[in-house]
């Protein structure tokens, strides 16, 4: 993927040639290709349905959230088209106009979301419980060995542009095996894309913004140079400890 040309793809026009020359040019779940147009995004719902029924993405000129949103396309055409299609069918069930809790998932992921290609799921583990210095302390070399990070969230991808303390993703895990890390970079992209589609298609997944782990991505290795200093993890309002059952964190909206 050609990141000069998308560095200087800075319009409709630009980004839709950028799309046509991905390694697989994105299209919805329809199959309609994928077409960057200089439109007003509109309401979400409205959004969205044109995605589905067109195959128009809305983008603003001159924005890095919706030309990242261009690229985290190409980066994931399968899930993206897969995320578009379930935002439209939860819409088409829709008994009323608050959003859902899908909707409410969906749209955490596309914004925030992080990929974790994981080999060991005590690693993952340690996410769920918030305990971050064990991970990226105690663990950082299975943390470098056993992960690799991949945003696909674009308003995620936008924040790393100026990162900040605070900054933080909602991960969704992929379990591969140790040969993976070893696999050309396409073919790992295809197999994490090919796994959140499936996830993305399951009715029984995303069904809450809770499926999704929150992650501190200044304590990612590499991500920060702080972080190689232990003291750094020591930010308690930043690497915060798991929210206590039946608090007003963890409680599902009515």
């Amino acid at each position: 993927m050609d990141l000069t040309a998308f560095s200087a793809a800075t319009d409709a026009p630009a980004l839709q040639a950028f799309v046509a020359a991905a390694p697989v040019p994105p299209r919805n779940a329809s199959g309609l290709p994928l077409h960057p147009v200089a439109l007003p995004a509109g309401g979400a719902a409205t959004y969205e349905r044109r995605i589905s029924e067109t195959g128009e993405l809305a983008v603003r000129p001159d924005t890095w959230h919706d030309r990242l949103n261009v690229l985290a396309w190409c980066l994931f055409p399968r899930a993206k088209a897969a995320l578009n299609a379930r935002h439209v069918g939860d819409l088409a069930c829709a008994d009323a106009p608050v959003r859902s809790r899908v909707r409410d998932a969906l749209t955490l992921f596309d914004e925030d979301g992080l990929v974790v290609a994981c080999a060991d799921p005590s690693l993952a583990a340690l996410v769920r419980a918030h305990r971050w210095t064990e991970l990226f302390v105690d663990r950082r070399a299975d943390v470098v060995s056993r992960w690799a990070c991949a945003p696909f969230g674009h308003a995620l991808m936008e924040k790393l542009l100026d990162p900040f303390i605070g900054l933080t993703a909602k991960v969704r895990f992929v379990d591969v095996p140790a040969a993976w890390f070893d696999a050309p970079w396409p073919e790992r992209i295809a197999t994490l894309d090919a796994a959140l589609a499936d996830a993305l298609r399951d009715p029984a997944d995303f069904t809450t913004p809770r499926v999704l782990a929150p992650l501190p991505v200044l304590g990612l290795p590499g991500w920060w140079d702080d972080n190689t200093d232990p003291r750094f993890f020591e930010n308690r309002g930043y690497f915060r400890a798991s929210p206590e059952p039946g608090s007003r964190h963890v409680k599902e909206r009515a």
